[in-house]
C-alpha cells in the first residue's frame, strides 16, 4: 500500500447546541486523555473523512510478502484442479457420492494433502536447523530472568515477541509457496487438514486457490472417535466443532504466517462425502448412513437403527444428497437446537491457532468456512492485514443440479442462514505454559523449549474487508491465564506494548459489511480492557458497535474506546447487552456482565437502525446481586436521520454531548443522562462518510445479492 498521511478533511462543525461548547469535552479516543489517532472533539474544526487512510503511524509497519529467495518450496497445482470463475470447483474435479456403503477415493478427494505438508515439514525442519537454537537461548534467558524477578501474580512469559521478530530469529528460508501450473491451466489444490510449523509462512500466490477436501475421514480419523460432520454425539450431547481438525493448525509456533493474495475455500457449501463407506453421513431427508456405534465396531447398522449423529433412521435405500457442512450447521443451531437445546454442528474451522509469538496473515481471502474461519488463542504479536473474509462467497451458489436452493431446506443461501461462520475470534488461552516444544513439523517439535504466558497481545487488525455469516470479529475474553485472584484481564491493550505501536489492542481501517460487526464477547467472563476501535467503516451490516455477554459468561469489560466510525443501512449500528443468551449457568453460579468506561466518539449513522444501551440490572435471575449500569460517554454521536432510530435503553448511566439520538433520562428503566440530546446537529460535519462505503474487493466474481464489485486488490 501507497504510505501516504491520513487525509483528515477541514471544516467547521458549526454545530449547534444547547450544551456548553467552552467545556473540556472527552478525546476521540482515550476516555478524555487527549489520546487517540486524529483525535476529533465536539467544537473542533477539522472533520475526519473515514475510510481513506493508507497509513498510520500508531501502527506498526505493514507485513510484506517473502522474497523469491526466502522459498523453501514451491508447489504447483495440478492441471485437472481448475477453479471456475465463480470461485467453485467443477462437479468432476472431485466428484460426489450418496447413499449407504459407498465411498469416494483419496485420490480425488484429498490429492494434495500429504505433499503439502511434506513441503511444511521440510520447511520447518530447516528453521529448526538454522534458527532454533537462537529462539531457545534467547526464551531460556528471558525465563530464567522472569523466574528470578518473582513478579506476583505475572506468569511467566518467556521471550517477548517483540524480540523474536528481529531478523536472528527468522530463517534465511521459511516459505512454501502454493502456485499455478507452468505447464497448463491448473490452479487449485484440495487439502485436508495442515499443520504449519514454527517459522514457516504458507504462501498461496495469487489465482491459486486452496480448497478444502469434503472427506469428512480428513478431519475425523480417530475410529473410536470424537466424530465430524454431526449435530449430536448423544441423545443429549450436541455437536462441537472441537470433534474436527481445522483446516490449517499451529500450536506452539514463532513467527508463522499464512500470506499471498490467493484464496482458502473451506466449501461450508459442499455436500460432504466419506472414504470409508461405514463412516456415518446424515442426508437432507434427515435420515443417516450407519450409526457411530456400528462404525467403531466395523459394521452396518440396519435400516430402521436410530440414528446417533442427529439424524433419524438408518435408511439403506434413500436416494437423498448427502448433508452439506452449512446444511449441518443450519440444522444443529436453528432447528435442533430450538426444539432440543442440545443441537449444535461438528463442524470444523479453517484456522486454529494456539499459543504463539508473531502469527501473521496477511493479503489472503478466506472463503466459505464451515465453522468459525480464524480462532487464535493466547497469541503475542497477532496481525491481520489486508485479509478479505467473504462468506458466503459467490462459490456457494455454484449448483450442479440447477434447482438454485443449496440448502436443505429449499432456502437459498443468504448471508444470514450460514451460521457460526464467524471471520475472526481471537482471545486468550486458558493458562500460561513453561517448557513447550515448538510444533516443527507434523510430526516433530523443536529441541529446545519455550514460554508463553497465555495472553493475547500486541493484536492488530487493520485494512481487512470482511462479510461473513455471524461475528466479523470478536474479542473473546473467554480464558484467563493469570493466577487465580490477580485482578488481570484476559485480553489487557496495556499489557507489554511494543514500541513500534501506540496500542497494544487496535481494529483500526476496515471496512465491514454483513456479519456481527465488531464485537466484544459473548465470552466476558476473563475480561476485556484497553481497546481502541477507529476509522472503520459498516456498509449494510446486521450489527456495527456490539459488546454482549450474559450471567452465564459474563465478566467485565472497560475502557473500550470507539472513535471516527461510519455506519451505514445497519440492522443494529449500536448492540450493547448483557442479555445475550439464555445459557445454562455453570455450576459455581452466574457470572455477571459489567460494561463501563465505554467512549464513543465521532460516530455517524446513516439510515434507519436500532440502538440498543444496556446494563445488567439488578437481581437479574432472583440472585439477589447488585447491577452493573452501562456507563458510556457518547461523544459526536449522531445519525442522519434521528427519527428512524428504534432506541433500547435500560440500566445506563450515559453522558452525551453532540448526541442527536432519543437519548432521555428514564426512571422506569434505570436510565441516567447527563448532558441534552438534541437535534440541532449537523452530521456531516462531525464525521465525514462520502468516501467511507466501497463496494467489496474482488477478481472475476460478481454478488449474488446484487451489489457490484470493484477490482481494487
Amino acid at each position: 500500500m501507497k504510505k501516504t498521511h491520513i487525509d483528515a478533511a477541514k471544516g467547521k462543525l458549526g454545530l449547534a447546541l444547547t450544551l456548553a461548547a467552552s467545556s473540556a469535552l472527552l478525546a476521540a479516543c482515550g476516555g478524555g486523555s487527549g489520546e487517540g489517532p486524529n483525535a476529533v472533539s465536539y467544537g473542533s474544526s477539522s472533520t475526519f473523512k473515514v475510510g481513506v487512510n493508507s497509513f498510520d503511524p500508531n501502527l506498526p509497519p505493514e507485513p510484506t510478502l517473502p522474497a523469491d529467495t526466502q522459498v523453501c518450496a514451491t508447489l504447483e497445482a495440478g492441471n485437472n484442479l481448475v477453479s471456475r470463475p465463480d470461485g467453485s470447483l467443477p462437479p468432476e474435479a472431485d466428484p460426489s457420492k450418496s447413499g449407504v456403503g459407498v465411498a469416494v477415493t483419496t485420490a480425488t478427494a484429498n490429492p494434495d494433502q500429504a505433499r503439502i505438508q511434506a513441503a511444511l515439514d521440510a520447511c520447518g525442519a530447516g528453521v529448526e536447523q538454522e534458527v532454533g537454537p537462537a529462539i531457545a537461548a534467547a526464551d531460556a534467558a528471558a525465563t530464567a530472568a522472569q523466574k528470578a524477578a518473582a513478579v506476583p501474580n505475572v506468569n511467566i512469559a518467556g521471550v517477548s515477541g517483540e524480540e523474536l521478530a528481529k531478523p536472528q530469529y527468522r530463517a534465511s528460508k521459511y516459505a512454501v509457496r502454493l502456485v499455478a501450473s507452468s505447464s497448463g491451466p491448473g490452479n487449485a489444490f484440495i487439502s485436508g487438514p495442515l499443520t504449519l510449523p514454527s517459522g514457516v509462512t504458507l504462501w498461496i500466490d495469487k489465482g491459486v486457490t486452496l480448497y478444502a477436501s469434503r472427506d469428512v475421514m480428513a478431519y475425523s480419523p480417530n475410529a473410536a472417535g470424537p466424530y465430524c460432520g454431526n449435530t449430536a454425539v448423544s441423545a443429549t450431547k450436541a455437536g462441537s466443532s472441537s470433534n474436527c481438525t481445522a483446516l490449517i493448525n499451529g500450536s506452539n509456533l514463532v513467527n508463522s504466517a499464512v500470506v499471498g493474495d490467493g484464496r482458502i475455500d473451506g466449501r461450508g457449501y459442499a455436500e460432504i462425502v466419506t472414504t470409508n463407506k461405514l463412516y456415518p453421513l446424515m442426508k437432507v431427508d434427515m435420515t443417516c448412513s450407519n450409526t457411530y456405534a456400528a462404525y467403531a465396531k466395523g459394521t452396518q447398522a440396519t435400516d430402521g437403527t436410530s440414528c446417533d449423529d442427529g439424524g433419524t433412521v438408518v435408511d439403506s435405500k434413500s436416494s437423498a444428497r448427502n448433508m452439506t457442512w452449512w446444511d449441518l450447521a443450519y440444522l444443529g443451531n436453528m432447528v435442533q437446537n430450538g426444539t432440543t437445546g442440545s443441537g449444535s454442528q461438528s463442524n470444523f474451522r479453517l484456522m486454529v491457532f494456539n499459543y504463539a509469538k508473531n502469527l501473521t496473515l496477511y493479503r489472503v481471502t478466506l472463503n466459505n468456512s464451515p465453522n468459525f474461519h480464524v480462532v487464535p488463542s493466547g497469541v503475542d504479536g497477532f496481525t491481520v492485514w489486508g485479509v478479505k473474509v467473504q462468506t458466503p462467497s459467490l462459490a456457494a451458489f455454484a449448483n450442479p443440479a440447477g434447482n438454485g436452493n443449496p440448502l436443505y431446506t429449499g432456502a437459498v443461501f443468504t448471508e444470514d442462514n450460514v451460521k457460526n461462520t464467524d471471520a475472526f475470534d481471537p482471545g486468550a488461552a486458558s493458562k500460561a505454559i513453561t517448557g513447550a516444544k515448538l510444533a516443527t513439523g507434523s510430526a516433530t517439535t523443536s529441541a529446545g523449549t519455550m514460554s508463553f504466558d497465555g495472553y493475547l497481545k500486541n493484536f492488530v487488525f487493520a485494512y481487512n474487508y470482511v462479510s461473513t455469516g455471524d461475528d466479523d470479529i470478536a474479542l473473546k475474553g473467554s480464558s484467563n491465564p493469570t493466577p487465580a485472584g490477580s485482578g488481570l484481564f484476559a485480553i489487557d491493550g496495556k499489557r507489554d506494548v511494543r514500541a513500534d505501536r501506540k496500542y497494544g489492542i487496535v481494529i483500526a481501517h476496515n471496512h465491514i459489511y454483513w456479519g456481527h460487526g465488531i464485537s466484544v464477547g459473548s465470552e466476558t467472563n476473563a475480561g476485556v480492557t484497553n481497546v481502541e476501535v477507529y476509522d472503520n467503516a459498516f456498509t449494510d451490516s446486521e450489527e456495527g458497535l456490539r459488546i454482549k455477554s450474559d450471567y452465564a459468561r459474563g465478566g467485565e469489560v472497560s475502557n473500550v474506546h470507539y472513535n471516527n466510525i461510519c455506519i451505514k443501512n445497519a440492522t443494529n449500528a449500536l448492540l450493547f447487552t448483557p442479555y445475550y443468551s439464555t445459557k445454562a449457568l455453570p455450576a459455581s453460579g452466574p457470572l455477571y456482565p459489567n460494561f463501563h468506561d465505554i467512549t464513543m466518539n465521532n460516530v455517524r449513522i446513516l439510515g434507519s437502525s436500532g440502538v440498543k444501551l444496556q446494563g445488567f440490572a439488578a437481581n437479574t435471575g432472583g440472585f439477589g446481586e447488585p447491577g452493573n449500569p452501562l456507563t458510556m460517554a457518547l461523544t459526536n454521536v449522531v445519525a442522519d436521520n434521528p427519527g428512524g432510530i428504534s432506541l433500547v435503553s435500560s440500566d445506563a448511566v450515559l453522558t452525551l454531548k453532540g448526541v442527536n439520538l432519543p437519548l432521555f433520562a428514564n426512571t422506569a428503566n434505570n436510565v441516567t443522562v447527563n448532558g441534552v440530546s438534541t437535534q440541532a446537529v449537523d452530521p456531516a460535519s462531525v464525521v465525514d462518510c462520502s468516501q467511507a462505503f466501497v463496494d467489496f474487493p474482488a477478481i472475476g466474481q460478481s454478488n449474488y445479492f446484487g451489489s457490484s464489485w470493484s477490482a481494487a486488490q
